[in-house]
């Protein structure tokens, strides 16, 4: 009798749920055809990318995010996921709910074409320095209003502040 047994059939322990799976170096695509393989949910968001070599070019699939791969499955198959050879960890994915609404609406994008690229994560509230143009340099306090990104300048000893709207894209986290 196997651990398995332990565990009734509907228990949280047997109900799949998503994984965020932190791959080794280039190992995306060989996670998720393992989680194919193994018959779980799974995702991995791929955009295509153009080589260009003397002779010829090349498109090719590229993952979104580098490094992570996603699937669904329950937490008694984790040491078999590590025995894949391609999982360096696994990342539990708190918010249910809130990562599938997530990985839609990437899917929706890329299924409509979209040329998404990679962009830091600058969450409001989040220190930043700007890194391009004529405001290069200048450091503050990401907040957003009406859909558009603004750094906030705070005067400490005034309290009082000022806002700069910039492009998302010119930004860096400062810490």
């Amino acid at each position: 009798m196997g651990a398995e047994a332990e565990f009734a059939a509907d228990s949280p322990e047997r109900t799949s749920v998503w994984w965020v799976v932190h791959t080794r170096p280039r190992c995306e695509k060989k996670m998720d055809d393992w989680f194919r393989l193994a018959g779980c949910a799974r995702y991995l968001p791929v955009r295509p990318s153009l080589r260009i070599y003397k002779s010829k070019r090349v498109t090719f699939e590229k993952p979104l995010f580098p490094g992570y791969a996603f699937g669904a499955f329950s937490p008694l198959r984790r040491p078999s996921v590590f025995r894949s050879e391609y999982a360096a960890g696994i990342i539990p994915v708190v918010d249910q709910c809130g990562f599938l609404r997530q990985m839609d609406a990437i899917r929706a994008a890329l299924e409509a074409g979209a040329a998404l690229e990679d962009h830091p994560y600058i969450a409001e509230g989040q220190r930043v320095r700007i890194t391009t143009g004529r405001f290069r340099g200048i450091e503050g306090i990401v907040t957003r209003l009406r859909n558009r990104t603004r750094v906030c300048l705070s005067v400490d000893i005034l309290q009082r502040s000022v806002a700069l709207e910039v492009d998302a894209a010119m930004l860096a986290s400062a810490n």
